[in-house]
């Protein structure tokens, strides 16, 4: 079932105040916009994307991964195949064999534990988790004794997703995107999503999904119509109720839109709730207005955007129904990100570049370290990167690489240098390649370091979606 269009001011959305929203995001220095789309009463009023970035591009979407995880969980409630209070660790019978190496706050660790982020641990315990069993982070979760009760305190952490990602791929015998593609994208109309694999046959749960902004958008509308999809409903009837309201407590979190509460595998907000992902992937639902807002971007910086949100967006919700007003909707057609030679406010003149190999120059903390040699000609330049390598053209407007999810443009700094930057159009981030004509030497620097282990391998050629 597509989502109908409609003009914003039809479905009671100032079209001036999402403009006001996209044009406090452009010029806010934090955050860089990739796309955004708002449906209001069901209906798509808004779907713009800052170019490079484009529709139906997929995308790392990092940590909003969880909620496919979370509606996966619903999905397998309703039909039976486990119930919240289910002890974790009755789904892995192999772990008997740790016998009293397991502690009694573990043993009465819950399914409901695993996907409301209150396992009794008081922080993050991926590392621990790998250090402890580097072959199963799972079985290396369970045999790190929480400092509570589980329960009674939150901590955002990744491998109690995994373990609840493992053991539904075990009751259902299939990797999660192939059992939610015929009970969930599918039905929704969600044509690709992808998801990296944290061992083969188990997807990794807490990060790695790769799909476009169209699908976030839909599976938010499908939250806010309580799990009803074209007249059927897709979710058991009470899921979104229970996973949209707090089931833990949050309130030492620094952020006010992170201390909320969280639900099952969804952020409690200031209004309304939400999935979100790392550098800025968002899902907000806001019942009380009918809408929802799915926003791809890079930023360090989440809480800012949230800001801008209910400063600017919020109040355009609910506006009288007028005639549309043409000069706002025009501000948000074709938008599109800063060149580099825009962002550094220099002329690209003629893009003539001192041809050579360049070699690293000494590293830093936000430099890619895998490139080993930048090769450059008049008209592209060759990155090389372990045995392969990358062509990318050499031009003042953002050009697309052939072969690989990239777009790069080019300019001449003040000094001389050749900077290029490259938008990774697979995930939310972007490279700052640098070349010194006169020392022979390149740095490649990135505005926002991705989270290598959360979805991202460390090479810039593997930064695409998986195989399906």
């Amino acid at each position: 079932m597509d989502v109908p269009t409609s003009d914003p001011s039809a479905q009671g959305v100032d079209p001036s105040g999402v403009a006001a929203f996209a044009e406090a995001l452009e010029s806010d220095p934090r955050i860089e916009p990739h796309g955004l789309i708002v449906q209001r009463h069901g209906h798509r009023v808004v779907e713009t994307y800052w170019a490079p970035h484009r529709a139906h591009q997929l995308r790392l979407v990092y940590s909003l991964s969880k909620t496919f995880t979370g509606t996966a969980l619903a999905l397998a409630l309703g039909e039976g195949r486990l119930s919240l209070d289910d002890l974790a660790i009755d789904h892995f019978p192999e772990l008997a064999e740790l016998g009293d190496g397991i502690d009694e706050r573990t043993r009465r660790m819950r399914v409901r534990h695993l996907a409301s982020m209150a396992t009794g641990h008081d922080r993050e315990m991926l590392l621990d988790a790998i250090v402890e069993d580097p072959a199963d982070a799972v079985r290396g979760l369970f045999r790190l004794p929480p400092p509570h009760e589980p329960g009674t305190i939150f901590a955002y952490n990744q491998p109690p997703v995994l373990a609840l990602a493992t053991l539904l791929q075990r009751l259902t015998g299939q990797r999660l995107v192939d059992y939610l593609r015929p009970r969930l994208l599918e039905p929704l109309g969600i044509a690709d999503l992808r998801w990296r694999q944290y061992r083969p046959g188990i997807d990794l749960g807490f990060s790695g999904v790769y799909t476009d902004l169209d699908a976030i958008a839909r599976l938010g509308q499908l939250y806010l119509d309580d799990g009803m999809w074209g007249g059927h409903r897709l979710l058991p009837e009470g899921w979104v109720a229970q996973a949209s309201r707090p089931q833990i407590a949050n309130p030492a979190e620094p952020e006010p839109d992170w201390r909320q509460g969280y639900g099952f595998q969804l952020w409690m907000s200031q209004h309304g709730y939400r999935g979100d992902g790392a550098f800025g992937q968002f899902m907000v639902v806001l019942p009380q207005h009918d809408t929802v807002v799915a926003l791809f971007s890079c930023t360090e910086i989440m809480q800012a955007v949230l800001d801008h949100m209910w400063t600017h967006l919020l109040p355009a919700l609910g506006a009288p129904r007028r005639p549309q007003d043409h000069g706002a909707s025009d501000r948000l057609v074709a938008p599109r990100l800063p060149t580099a030679a825009e962002r550094l406010g220099t002329t690209p003149g003629d893009l003539d570049p001192t041809g050579g190999r360049s070699t690293p120059a000494p590293p830093h903390g936000r430099t890619l370290r895998s490139l080993t040699a930048v090769d450059v000609t008049a008209d592209h330049l060759v990155l090389h990167e372990g045995g392969a390598s990358i062509k990318v053209p050499i031009s003042a407007d953002w050009t697309d690489v052939p072969d690989a999810p990239i777009s790069a443009s080019a300019t001449v700094d003040a000094d001389g240098h050749l900077v290029v930057d490259l938008a990774l159009l697979a995930t939310p981030h972007r490279l700052e390649l640098t070349v010194d004509p006169t020392t022979r030497t390149f740095d490649a620097a990135w505005p926002a370091v991705p989270l290598f282990g959360a979805g991202i391998e460390p090479a810039l050629t593997r930064m695409r979606p998986p195989a399906d």
